[in-house]
């Protein structure tokens, strides 16, 4: 996915900031990160309230290696009909947006 395709897809339901992050992008609204996309593929921010209903649907979460293990982190993919279609989107955007509003903002480090 482009920046533009990202910008299109969520500008039905909120402002969204991009920041490249390893290999991909990260996605904000209102300064949380409700989404990352890496190769691609979108994966949107779930916790453990939201969680379940990601794994009903069968969607994977985004895995990576990192010292010769396996990481998973809690962003699921999103659901291939709801690339195209905003009243698909609308329901696992709002699951996003929920988990990013329940997470604790990370404070910057100040620089010296």
């Amino acid at each position: 996915m482009t920046h533009d395709d990202l910008y299109e897809l969520f500008r039905p339901f909120a402002p969204v900031a991009l920041k490249r992050m390893f290999g991909g992008t990260s996605v904000y609204v209102d300064g949380r990160i409700v989404a990352i996309e890496v190769d691609g593929v979108l994966y949107l921010k779930a916790d453990a309230v939201t969680e379940r209903r990601f794994e009903e649907e069968g969607l994977k979460p985004f895995t990576y290696q990192a010292k010769g293990k396996t990481m998973t982190m809690r962003y699921y993919q999103m659901p291939d009909e709801a690339y195209e279609d905003p009243d698909a989107f609308r329901p696992w955007f709002r699951l996003a947006k929920e988990a990013a509003d329940r997470a604790p903002l990370v404070k910057k480090k100040a620089s010296h």
